[in-house]
């Protein structure tokens, strides 16, 4: 698991993608998540290896765009 962890600065705004399980976009096929810490104001970016070609294969078992089963292994 890689983690990133950052602290918020007081009296700045931010907008934070939480990232997603599948159909990445950033060259990046493993599963990506946030924590937000209420009592640090920290944000922590994990991301988390999944099993790829088992969601690949039932996206190419099913009716759904070939295309999205490679794009899970290109992460684009």
């Amino acid at each position: 698991m890689i983690s990133l962890k950052f602290d918020l600065r007081p009296g700045w705004k931010y907008i934070v993608s939480v990232g997603s399980v599948g159909q990445p976009r950033d060259f990046d096929p493993r599963a990506s998540y946030t924590i937000f810490d209420t009592d640090t104001k920290t944000f922590e970016f994990k991301r988390v290896d999944y099993d790829v070609k088992a969601a690949a294969a039932k996206i190419l078992a099913s009716d759904i765009e070939p295309s999205f089963a490679t794009r899970l292994f290109l992460g684009i």
